[in-house]
């Protein structure tokens, strides 16, 4: 709910103006009723029309990207945390000193965090994903049966007229990336339930969603060292509540009161 408030935020116009296919308004359940509590859009548009706005606003150089370069160490000395050491494309180390880092790398977090003793249980779930066409035309997003996952209505249509879906669920721990054809076949089952005609467009595929402990991701300042901030543990949630999760961390970064309670997601209940 929180972040459906920052998408519709009129006040944020930058937000406003990114145009990324938004379609699906709500979330249908398997007994009928809506909620009001999720959208759907191209991630990958979305990031880069945020990126490419806040490029064009912080042009004075206060905002820098700096692509190519892996972060593969915290540096602490003397038991302060004093900024990063990174690879460039090159395979040359960069040392880069901070005031405050945020660690937002989804699985890789807990590798990154471990050397200097900052707890971060976040761990590699397996889900599954595949696109499908369908006639029908539903603007929610679509609980599956048994709780297995969600078709969500993306705003293209192909060249038959047929709108596309996303479906995706599944939890498996397992190091591997590779698709289970028996947990597609049942994500295209089960959303049958909705779309009958549904014909599966493209190959399926799997990834890895870094799911913390608890099931709730981690956001604020580490109990060990007062300048490092996680942001991580999303699961298959990461883009549909990133905005909300970004508030609360700019939030908390800058000393504001926020207006949902960062406790139940503080990184210090793992200690």
């Amino acid at each position: 709910e929180y972040n459906m408030k920052c998408l519709d935020d009129p006040s944020d116009d930058m937000v406003q103006s990114i145009e990324y296919g938004r379609w699906a308004i709500g979330t249908k359940l398997p007994d009928g009723s809506i909620k009001d509590m999720d959208s759907s859009g191209d991630i990958g548009l979305f990031c880069r029309g945020m990126l490419e706005k806040m490029l064009t606003r912080y042009d004075d150089g206060s905002f820098t990207v700096i692509p190519g370069e892996e972060i593969t160490r915290l540096e602490v000395k003397d038991g302060v945390l004093q900024g990063v050491t990174t690879m460039d494309r090159n395979g040359n180390r960069v040392k880069r000193e901070a005031d405050k880092v945020v660690v937002a790398l989804g699985v890789n977090s807990t590798t990154l965090c471990r050397h200097i003793l900052v707890p971060c249980p976040v761990y590699p779930a397996k889900g599954h994903l595949v696109t499908v066409s369908s006639t029908i035309d539903i603007k929610y997003n679509l609980t599956l049966d048994g709780g297995i996952g969600y078709a969500a209505p993306m705003a293209n249509i192909d060249p038959r007229g047929r709108r596309l879906y996303r479906l995706s669920g599944f939890v498996d721990f397992t190091p591997d990336k590779d698709a289970d054809h028996g947990r597609i076949d049942a994500l295209l089952d089960a959303a049958r339930m909705y779309l009958p005609d549904l014909e599966a467009i493209d190959d399926a595929s799997a990834c890895h969603r870094p799911i913390s402990a608890d099931d709730r991701p981690l956001i604020g300042p580490s109990s060990r060292y007062p300048n490092l901030y996680l942001c991580t543990g999303f699961g298959s949630r990461g883009w549909s509540i990133g905005l909300g999760s970004g508030k609360i961390l700019a939030d908390q970064i800058l000393g504001m009161s926020c207006d949902i309670d960062p406790e139940p997601f503080l990184p210090s209940r793992f200690g």
